[in-house]
C-alpha cells in the first residue's frame, strides 16, 4: 500500500501526550501509554522517562526509528541558543502557550510520522489476513470473492427486522465479521438512524439518503483505528462508527477500480462508502475521534403511534408532574422501561410480539421480557409522549476480540438503542432501554448514560454562563427576531435562556426564571457613587490585566520584501526573483507586540454565610428578610468574581494567569459546604449556590465549623500549589469573608480558627451586621445588610491591588 499523507493533528496536543506532561508537573505516578500503536507507544513511554529525568532516556530497547527521533530533542538549536525539549516541558514556570509551541515544532512531527508508520503496518496486516473463501484450492489457485450473498458481506438494504439480528450468538456458531477494527476498540458503533415505525408490520423506516461530500475534519491521530471488511458494489454502505468519530477519506484503500469509489455523508452525519462497480470488494479505511466537537445538524423528527398500557402512561404522567428538565425527563422515561424488563431473546418471544402489532406495547409491558429491539421500541413510544426529537438507532455493541486482536462487528453483537436531541448543545445523546443481561452491552456505561453522567456519546456541558454583555446581546438579538414580522411563533429571548439554564442546571423552568431574574437584579446593585458594583470590580480587574502586559519584540516571517527588514530565506527569494516576481518572499522583520505576562498569582476567596435562625428576621434598612438580602449579596460577589475568572481565561489562554476561585460554606446547624474551591461557574454551580442561600434559616451560628471546612479546602489548595512548585512570591492571595448577623456560637473556637488560617497565609475579615464584633479581624460595624455590598467590594478591590505590578517594557 502506498502511504498517503494524513492531515495534521488539530490545534490541541493529543490527550495521551498532555497526560504525560501534566503527570510530570504534578509529580504523580504515570501508567504506560497504551494506544495499541507499537512505535507510537514506544515513543510516548520513552518520552515520559525523558521528561522525568530531563535528559535522553536509554533507547537500547526500542526501535531505531523511535530512538533517532528522541535523541535530538535534548539539544535543539534555536536563534537564542539550544533548547532541551524535555526540560522545557517539565518546567512549571514555562507557560502552556510556550509548551504548546515547543510541542508543535518538535514533538508533533515525530508523533505523526510514527503513527503513520504504525497505521500503515496495521493496514498491511489487515490486507494479508486470509479468510475461508480465500484459501488455496487443490489446484493451487486462490478462490475468488463470492459475488452473491455472503455471511461476511454486510446486507445491501438498510432495514431492521422486528426482533432484529440482535440475539446472542449460538454456541458453536462461527463468527463472520461484517466489519473489523484494529487496534481493538469496544463499545457502541452507530450505523443507521430510523425515525418512523410502520404500525402494520413493526418495521422501522428512514428517510432516503441525501448524500454530500464530507468537509475537512481533524482526527486524533493517536486514537486512529483501521476499519476493514467487504462491500457489495452499487450499494452504498454505512460504515458503523463510535460516537464523535469520523473517517479519513484519504486513507481508503480498496481492490476496486480507481475512480469508482466515493466517501460520502448523509443528512444524519453518517459516513458511507460507495463503489460504482459490480462485484464484492475489500476495503480498509482509517477512523478516529474528531479533535473538536462541533454542532450537528438537527435530524428529522420521529413518528410512532399506538396505545400505551394505562399504568405506563400514568407513570409517565407522574414524571411530568415533577417538572424535570426535558433531558432528565427523557432519561427517567427510558429508565422506567429498562428497570421494568428482564432480558430475554428467542424466536418464540419475537413471534409473540409480532403476532399483534396493534397492541405490541401492551404485550411488551405485561410480559416484561425483551431484547434491545423490543425494549427500545417501547422506549421510543414513551419518548413520543414528551416530544418527537428522538431516533431509533441500529448498530453494534462490541466487547470481544477475534484471534487477531480485532474488534469484530457481526450479527451476534448487532444492537439497537435510542437517541434524543439536545437543542441546547445541538447534539444527539444516546439512551439505551435494553434490560440488564445483554452480554454484548457494557451495563455500567449504559447506566451512567441513563443517569446523565458523561460518557461516550453523552455530552456534559461545562460551559460557563455567558458574560453579562453576551447575555444582553443574546436577548437583544432574539428580541429582534421576535419583532421581525415572522409568522412563525418563536420563544422570547428570556424564555429561551430560561429553558437552556433549566436543562443544564437540572432545575425547573420556574426556578431558572427566579435565578436569572435575581442575577439581573444583583448586577444592578450600586454604591453610593451610583456605580454598579459588578462593573466597578470588572474595571479594577481589567487594570490588573493591562498592567501585567509586557512589550517585546516578536519575530514575524516569512514576509514580502517590502514588509521585511532583512533576508531570511535566500532560496525562496531567489526562486521568486527568477520567476520575475517583483516583490519576492523570504524576508523577515521584528514587530513590537504586547504579551500578557505569564504569572501564577491570583486570588482564592472563601465565603462563610450565615443561615442561623435570626436570619429569618427583617433587615433594618430595607425591611426584607435578612437571609434574602444576604443571598443577593452573595450572588453579586460570586457572579462578579467568576466573571473576572472568565475574563482572565480570555486574556490568558491556557496560561496560569491570575486564576480566581471561590468556596462557599453555610453557618447553619453543623455547617455545610455548598461549593468547594472552584473556578467553575456553569448553570449547575450557579443553581447549587443560589438554592443553598434560599434555604430556610434555622439553628445557631457555628462559624467555627465553616472555618474548619474552609481549612480543609485551603490545605488541599496549598498542597496542589506545592506539587506545581509555585514559588512563594507567585502564590495566590487567600481571603476569607465571614458574614453573620451576630456573635458565633463558639467565639473562642472561631478565633482559634482565625489564627490557624492566618498562620498559613490566609487573610480574614469578619463582617458582623447589626452589632459590634469582638474579633481582631472584624470590619467596621455595619447597621444593615444593605451596606455590605459596598464595604465588601472595597475590601476585595484592596486584595486586587496587591496583584498590581509596575509596567514592564522589554526590548
Amino acid at each position: 500500500m502506498s502511504e498517503k499523507e494524513r492531515k495534521p493533528i488539530a490545534d490541541n496536543p493529543p490527550n495521551e501526550f498532555r497526560r504525560i506532561v501534566e503527570s510530570c508537573l504534578k509529580n504523580s505516578k504515570l501508567s504506560p501509554s497504551q494506544t495499541d500503536l507499537p512505535l507510537t507507544d514506544q515513543f510516548l513511554n520513552k518520552f515520559a522517562e525523558a521528561i522525568k529525568t530531563k535528559d535522553i532516556p536509554d533507547t537500547g530497547d526500542v526501535d531505531n526509528k523511535v530512538a533517532n527521533l528522541l535523541r535530538p530533542m535534548a539539544r535543539v538549536e534555536t536563534k537564542g541558543g539550544y533548547l532541551n525539549v524535555f526540560e522545557a516541558l517539565a518546567n512549571p514556570d514555562v507557560s502552556w502557550n510556550l509548551k504548546r509551541k515547543i510541542y508543535d515544532a518538535q514533538v508533533r512531527p515525530a508523533l505523526e510520522w510514527l503513527a503513520r508508520r504504525d497505521l500503515a503496518e496495521l493496514t498491511r496486516k489487515a490486507q494479508e489476513q486470509k479468510e475461508p473463501s480465500e484459501e488455496p484450492t487443490e489446484s493451487g489457485e486462490q478462490g475468488q470473492l463470492d459475488q452473491g450473498e455472503s455471511p461476511d458481506v454486510p446486507p445491501a438494504d438498510e432495514k431492521i427486522k422486528p426482533g432484529g439480528d440482535t440475539s446472542e450468538r449460538k454456541e458453536g456458531e462461527p463468527t463472520r465479521a461484517l466489519f473489523s477494527v484494529n487496534p481493538f476498540y469496544g463499545g457502541y458503533y452507530k450505523q443507521i438512524r430510523f425515525n418512523k415505525l410502520n404500525p402494520s408490520n413493526l418495521e422501522w423506516e428512514k428517510p432516503e439518503n441525501e448524500f454530500k461530500e464530507p468537509g475537512p475534519e481533524s482526527l486524533d491521530v493517536l486514537g486512529t483505528r483501521v476499519i476493514f471488511g467487504k462491500i457489495k458494489g452499487r450499494a452504498p454502505l454505512s460504515i458503523p462508527l463510535p460516537y464523535d468519530w469520523i473517517i479519513d477519506p484519504d486513507s481508503l484503500t480498496t481492490n476496486a477500480t480507481e475512480g469508482s469509489v466515493e466517501i460520502l455523508r448523509n443528512q444524519d452525519g453518517l459516513w458511507y462508502l460507495n463503489i460504482a462497480a459490480d462485484g464484492v470488494f475489500k476495503y480498509q479505511i482509517h477512523a478516529s475521534r474528531k479533535q473538536r466537537l462541533s454542532e450537528e445538524s438537527e435530524p428529522s423528527q420521529a413518528e410512532i403511534s399506538g396505545s400505551l398500557p394505562p399504568d405506563l402512561k400514568n407513570g409517565l404522567e407522574e414524571l411530568k408532574k415533577k417538572r424535570l428538565p426535558k433531558l432528565k425527563l427523557k432519561r427517567e422515561a427510558v429508565k422506567l422501561i429498562r428497570n421494568r424488563m428482564k432480558y430475554a431473546t428467542s424466536d418464540e418471544l419475537n413471534l409473540y410480539y409480532k403476532q399483534s402489532p396493534q397492541d405490541v406495547f401492551q404485550r411488551i409491558w405485561q410480559r416484561k421480557e425483551s431484547n434491545c429491539y423490543w425494549a427500545n421500541l417501547l422506549g421510543a413510544r414513551a419518548l413520543a409522549e414528551i416530544d418527537n426529537n428522538w431516533g431509533y438507532i441500529s448498530g453494534f455493541s462490541v466487547r470481544e476480540k477475534d484471534e487477531n486482536g480485532n474488534a469484530i462487528l457481526h450479527s451476534g453483537n448487532g444492537h439497537a438503542w435510542l437517541e434524543i436531541w439536545d437543542e441546547l448543545s445541538q447534539r444527539a445523546i444516546r439512551l439505551d432501554a435494553t434490560p440488564a443481561g445483554d452480554p454484548s452491552v457494557d451495563q455500567e456505561q449504559q447506566e451512567k448514560e441513563l443517569e446523565g453522567e458523561t460518557g461516550d456519546g453523552d455530552y456534559g456541558n461545562d460551559e460557563e454562563l455567558a458574560s453579562e454583555s453576551d447575555v444582553k446581546k443574546q436577548i437583544k438579538d432574539l428580541k429582534k427576531k421576535e419583532g421581525s414580522g415572522s409568522k412563525k411563533k418563536e420563544k422570547s429571548g428570556h424564555d429561551l435562556i430560561e429553558q437552556q439554564f433549566s436543562e443544564l442546571a437540572e432545575c425547573s423552568p420556574d426556578q431558572a426564571r427566579e435565578f436569572l431574574r435575581a442575577l439581573e437584579r444583583v448586577r444592578e446593585i450600586k454604591n453610593e457613587s451610583d456605580e454598579a458594583i459588578s462593573d466597578l470590580m470588572k474595571d479594577e480587574w481589567r487594570k490588573i490585566i493591562e498592567e501585567r502586559k509586557i512589550e517585546s519584540l516578536d519575530y514575524r516571517g516569512p514576509v514580502r520584501m517590502d514588509e521585511g527588514s532583512r533576508l531570511e530565506d535566500p532560496v525562496s527569494a531567489r526562486i521568486d526573483i527568477r520567476s520575475r516576481e517583483l516583490n519576492p518572499t523570504g524576508f523577515e522583520r521584528d514587530e513590537l507586540v504586547e504579551k500578557t505576562e505569564n504569572d501564577f498569582g491570583g486570588l482564592d476567596i472563601y465565603f462563610s454565610f450565615d443561615l442561623s435562625g435570626s436570619m429569618s428576621q427583617p433587615d433594618g434598612a430595607s425591611g426584607r428578610i435578612k437571609a434574602d438580602v444576604q443571598r443577593d449579596v452573595g450572588l453579586l460577589f460570586a457572579d462578579s468574581l467568576m466573571q473576572l475568572s472568565y475574563m482572565t481565561r480570555q486574556h490568558g489562554g491556557e496560561s496560569d494567569l491570575l486564576p480566581i476561585k471561590i468556596m462557599v460554606t453555610l453557618a447553619s446547624d453543623t455547617g455545610d459546604v455548598k461549593l468547594h474551591l472552584t473556578d467553575k461557574w456553569g448553570p449547575k454551580e450557579q443553581w447549587a449556590f443560589y438554592s443553598a442561600l434560599t434555604q430556610l434559616a434555622k439553628g445557631g451560628t457555628p462559624t467555627h465549623k465553616t472555618l474548619e471546612k474552609i481549612g480543609v479546602d485551603f490545605d488541599r489548595e496549598l498542597a496542589e500549589l506545592k506539587n506545581k512548585r509555585i514559588p512563594q512570591e507567585k502564590m495566590p492571595i487567600q481571603y476569607t469573608a465571614e458574614i453573620s448577623d451576630g456573635a458565633p456560637d463558639d467565639f473562642d473556637e472561631t478565633e482559634s480558627w482565625h489564627q490557624k488560617l492566618k498562620t498559613k497565609g490566609m487573610s480574614i475579615r469578619s463582617y458582623t451586621i447589626g452589632g459590634q464584633s469582638a474579633s481582631a479581624d472584624a470590619s467596621l460595624p455595619l447597621e444593615t445588610f444593605s451596606q455590605l455590598p459596598q464595604i465588601l467590594a472595597r475590601d476585595i478591590i484592596e486584595q486586587f491591588k496587591k496583584l498590581r505590578p509596575r509596567k514592564i517594557s522589554s526590548r
